[in-house]
């Protein structure tokens, strides 16, 4: 029987295959198709084995025909012959050297032919024995780079960071480059690229810059004390590796070039390239600086240029609405901007309340009076008290006679407010654990007696893929679940997600009435972007949360916010947009 291959190996094994292509040389379309499939998969909701069963892999955005077939080989045979063979030809140790920074196709063949390299370590081998330098078109100060790059590699593990990681590395720098020059020489600054698309982990960081004292902004950039090395530096562009060990890039632009700018270094690639087939078919060349008319303009004399100070501007010339930056990932945006279609998303002022925190009762940091200050603080009308229960094994939860304790102590503070005229409500829940055989952790006479029941798997995660999908189709099938928490539970760069079957889950969700989670934690981050897209498709609701220990945790729902809004979702969606009423009556419905 064939091995069964999940959504990642897929697309690692697509990857793969497009980067011996590379290095081979072969036909660039060709090697587009298999990184456009193995971006595909790695961001689909569902179960590629399952749209393999219901035979409709081409309906997978990026799978054609021929990459359907070695799909379908895979699963059905555990392998593919033409991977095989390109396996035969390349080692994969030379595809993993093309993905050590400032190395790629043309270096990694070089060390392999060259030098007989044919992995990793064997490179940094060769780096350390000075074998590097001696090869043409190499020097000292190259080799020592690329020593250097897979020394940071091996340090991070991954060449991503988790957004959460990053994105406030890259807020500080920038208030701290605005206050190392003088007022108004930058007049427009943001961070762009994957970091702007809110993108769950990150590559390099991406600023830019308008300034019309380029020198000006790039020494300053060079000068910040989080800096700890300037790579590069050229006209408009700066690369500096920070202290922490990330990298970071900016690139000041003129300030008439800000809108399609912005544009450009935001990307996607795949969004940036429909974006320049539009501009095209209109006789226009887009680049980072604007339009440019071609030849085959049929009013503008070829050579005339317009810049755009706004993206807004730039997208609705094209005759596009403008497209958020976390929809930019060429699934479809494009052509419903064309329609003025595109979905209205959720936004954090549409947030009206939570349905899932955590207070000193069981692994919280503040009290519930404290939690709910925070909360009335920050605008909410209401905020529910979700503590662990009992069966969590890592924490102390809470038991049946303890929850009608904290109940008093709810309804006293929910008295207190009453009586100031205070428009602030709080609920009472529970985090329940899912146990390893698929029971909850508190009865169901318990569970009865609460406003909002948040079930989460927090142990015995590593069960294979049926066991644990089975335990969580059982949990999410009692009457008394009113959401699933954490689905996956995932923590980005450090616990992979679960064997679960994120697809079948959902569709028994949808058909329960079971609220999906995405947990706004930015080590968690789940459901992921595509999983939310996916779920809302199926028809189920969404309750974004932060899943707050502290007080300040509340301030993390813009990461939840933002992956929600990768899933193209709207507020409808979402149940804790709507009032305490509305959101229970909708629960207990």
């Amino acid at each position: 029987m064939p091995k069964t291959f999940a959504n990642a190996e897929i697309a690692q094994i697509l990857e793969n295959i497009g980067d011996i292509l590379k290095l081979q040389g072969a036909n660039r379309f060709r090697v587009i198709a298999f990184e456009n499939a193995a971006k595909a998969i790695a961001e689909l909701g569902q179960s590629v084995a399952g749209i393999h069963v219901d035979g409709k892999l081409t309906d997978i955005p990026g799978i054609g025909k021929g990459i359907a077939a070695d799909i379908t080989q895979l699963l059905e045979t555990g392998q593919i012959d033409f991977y095989e063979k390109l396996k035969a030809e390349v080692p994969l140790g030379v595809v993993a050297m093309m993905r050590v920074p400032d190395v790629g196709p043309k270096t990694a063949k070089r060390m392999w032919e060259e030098l007989g390299v044919t992995s990793v370590a064997e490179l940094a081998e060769a780096a350390q024995a000075q074998r590097i330098r001696e090869l043409k078109g190499f020097s000292a100060k190259s080799e020592e780079k690329i020593l250097k790059n897979i020394q940071q590699l091996a340090l991070r593990k991954d060449d991503r960071t988790p957004i959460g990681d990053a994105r406030p590395v890259a807020l500080d720098m920038m208030a701290a480059l605005h206050a190392a020059v003088t007022p108004g020489v930058i007049q427009q600054m943001d961070v762009a690229g994957s970091l702007r698309r809110w993108k769950e982990t990150i590559g390099d960081m991406d600023l830019l810059a308008a300034s019309d004292e380029t020198e000006a902004v790039m020494d300053a950039f060079g000068s910040l004390p989080q800096v700890a090395e300037v790579l590069a530096r050229g006209s408009t562009k700066s690369r500096v590796a920070l202290h922490n060990g990330l990298q970071m890039d900016l690139r000041v632009v003129a300030p008439k070039h800000w809108g399609a700018a912005l544009q450009y270094f935001t990307g996607s690639k795949e969004h940036n390239v429909q974006l320049r087939e539009v501009a095209q078919k209109q006789g226009w060349s887009l680049n980072e600086y604007g339009l440019t008319a071609t030849d085959r303009h049929p009013d503008v004399v070829e050579g005339q240029q317009l810049f755009f100070q706004t993206e807004e501007s730039l997208y609705n010339y094209l005759g596009l609405d403008w497209v958020a930056p976390e929809l930019r990932e060429a699934t479809g945006e494009v052509d419903l901007a064309r329609k003025h279609l595109l979905p209205d998303l959720i936004t954090l002022s549409d947030i009206q309340g939570e349905v899932h925190g955590h207070t000193t009762w069981s692994d919280g940091q503040a009290s519930v009076k404290e939690m709910a200050e925070a909360a009335r603080l920050r605008g909410y009308a209401y905020w529910t008290v979700s503590d662990h229960s009992i069966g969590l094994g890592v924490v102390q939860g809470v038991d049946a006679a303890q929850l009608r304790q904290q109940a008093e102590e709810i309804a006293a503070v929910n008295a207190d407010y009453a009586a100031q005229g205070i428009d602030f409500r709080l609920l009472q829940g529970i985090e329940v654990e899912i146990l390893a055989d698929g029971s909850l952790g508190l009865a169901d006479e318990v569970l009865a007696t609460l406003d909002v029941v948040v079930a989460s798997i927090h142990s015995a995660q590593r069960q294979d893929r049926e066991t644990i999908t089975a335990r969580c189709l059982q949990a999410v099938r009692n009457p008394h679940v009113d959401i699933l928490g954490h689905p996956t539970s995932r923590l980005l760069g450090r616990r992979p997600p679960t064997e679960l079957d994120v697809d079948a889950v959902l569709q028994v969700c949808a058909e329960t009435g079971t609220v999906v989670e995405i947990n706004a934690n930015p080590a968690r981050l789940d459901l992921k972007d595509a999983h939310a897209r996916r779920a809302v498709e199926l028809g189920c609701k969404i309750a974004i949360s932060s899943d707050a220990h502290e007080t300040t945790g509340m301030e993390i729902m813009e990461y939840g916010m933002a992956t929600a809004r990768r899933g193209w979702i709207e507020a409808n969606d979402v149940i804790n947009t709507r009032s305490a009423s509305e959101m229970l009556s909708f629960l207990k419905k």
